[in-house]
């Protein structure tokens, strides 16, 4: 097949168009991918991974592609080929962010699990999604962060100064809760920096307004306003009238661009979320309508999966809004009976979701590890044990997971079993005062107490004293542990008289 996007010995450079600007164009970009999936199956992997880049430079911010690239450049390692060469390494790339980015990208397949490779692709993409109005980049950036942050898929371990970079691109893109994860990496490696345990604070702090729906960050507010006249807007308008216009500007020109090709993956995706960053009914709505058809025309579960999430964050919303009058009008009987059934069906709901998404991805540890969830909030304790025993095979749930199944053992006063669940997940977790660290060590001490209680013995009951003392000393005001405290003291004294 002759590849006809060339100008004569060399590709048109990504972001720039004849005129100048970045411009998307499906059509080419589709044609380079297809022709890189034929040549990987050859087991032509350098050819492929042209092929990928030199698509990607037409429709830069399509995750799947990104995806398939990188399985190419898993196989082309294990069949033995070497990284690119010393020259190849030297050139830049390119003049724009884009260019510099894909190029970045080209030798990190040709290396997969360099390290230092993958996170020049992320600076790069950070500089691209920042300059090009047109693009979004969030998602490329968080999935790489996410790779880098996997065991197993670097070949070198991780310093310092390098998780404290990763942690700082993935904050740029409004990714705060993988930009955590690399600040308590960085943590683990220098427990007594004050510095890092001030940001990891500061993250948080974003990653809590940002699921409130408060937050600043690039991420969410960036799809909602870069590609609109700022200046006009705020001199114009204001307050959350202002919000709603630009918003709504945003879904008629998205809905334009998806109805004039419905085919490009790239502009559906635009389109449902300025969709919802509306955040009515109304409009989510239409995102599950034009989802639906997507999912009934491809077959692709991935839409399937995006209604669900949609339907979630809707119950979620009212949900809250029932909390929030509840709140205000604590007498409001009828609204808590609402907001029970409520949440009861939205219980039901994730739960049949997630047992769905489970049969569909039998692999993927993150989702059993949300559907031991939902089954731990029914009662479906035996269920739930079996989705978090195999969720804690993944080392960033590993310890989340050994705590839940902690607390279904419990729920099943099958004591001793929790309290070798909870010693793993505390032995297993560097940090010793955030929330896992502390709850893992609460049900610990709840689990020693009950211990103690049935068997009338006094040694679980001063290892539960010791665990409480530890909680007390990290953190004072954590839930009623004064109160614990004082009652195992009690309980500590009443076997040692009874011995």
């Amino acid at each position: 097949m002759a590849l006809s996007f060339f100008k004569k010995d060399k590709p048109v450079a990504a972001g720039e168009t004849e005129s100048g600007g970045f411009k998307r164009d499906p059509r080419k970009a589709n044609a380079f991918f297809k022709h890189a999936q034929a040549t990987a199956d050859s087991r032509q992997y350098d050819y492929s991974i042209t092929c990928y880049v030199n698509g990607l430079r037409h429709d830069p911010d399509n995750m799947a592609r990104h995806e398939a690239l990188r399985e190419v450049a898993m196989r082309r390692k294990v069949s033995g080929l070497k990284p690119a060469g010393l020259l190849e390494g030297l050139k830049s790339g390119g003049k724009t962010p884009l260019d510099k980015m894909l190029h970045a990208e080209q030798l990190w397949a040709k290396d997969p699990l360099n390290a230092g490779l993958a996170m020049s692709v992320m600076e790069n993409a950070v500089d691209a999604h920042k300059a090009e109005t047109d693009l979004d980049l969030t998602e490329v950036v968080n999935w790489i962060g996410g790779l880098v942050l996997e065991p197993g898929q670097s070949s070198k371990k991780l310093g310092k100064s390098q998780f404290v970079k990763v942690r700082d691109l993935l904050f740029a893109v409004g990714a705060f809760d993988r930009a955590a994860e690399a600040c308590k990496r960085a943590i683990q490696l220098d427990p007594n920096d004050a510095s890092l345990l001030h940001d990891l604070k500061n993250i948080e702090a974003e990653q809590t307004m940002q699921k409130s729906g408060m937050g600043g960050g690039e991420g969410d507010f960036r799809k909602a306003i870069k590609d609109v006249d700022r200046q006009r807007v705020l001199e114009q308008e204001g307050g959350t009238a202002k919000t709603t216009s630009v918003i709504d500007e945003m879904i008629a020109r998205r809905r334009v661009e998806y109805e004039e090709s419905p085919e490009d993956a790239g502009k559906l995706a635009r389109f449902i979320e300025a969709l919802l960053q509306r955040g009515t009914n109304a409009t989510d709505d239409e995102a599950i309508r034009v989802l639906t058809e997507q999912w009934e025309q491809s077959g692709q579960y991935r839409h399937k999966v995006r209604i669900g999430d949609i339907q979630m964050k809707r119950y979620n919303r009212e949900v809250r809004e029932l909390r929030q009058h509840l709140a205000e009008n604590p007498e409001d009987e009828s609204t808590r009976r609402i907001m029970v059934e409520m949440a009861r069906k939205q219980l039901a709901f994730e739960l049949e979701e997630y047992q769905e998404r489970v049969k569909n991805y039998p692999t993927d540890k993150a989702l059993r590890f949300e559907l031991g969830r939902r089954l731990f909030a029914t009662q479906q304790y035996d269920e739930a044990i079996a989705a978090f025993q195999e969720a804690r095979d993944d080392p960033k749930r590993r310890a989340a997971s050994l705590l839940y199944l902690g607390k279904c053992y419990i729920a099943k006063q099958w004591f001793d079993e929790a309290t070798d669940a909870l010693r793993q997940g505390i032995a297993g977790y560097e940090l010793t005062d955030d929330r896992i660290a502390l709850d893992l060590r609460y049900d610990l001490m709840d689990a020693l107490e009950n211990q103690a209680r049935r068997n009338k013995t006094v040694e679980p009951a001063r290892e539960a004293q010791k665990v409480a003392s530890e909680i007390l000393q990290a953190n004072i005001t954590y839930r009623d542990i004064r109160q614990r405290l004082e009652k195992i003291k009690a309980l500590v004294s009443e076997l040692e008289s009874a011995a």
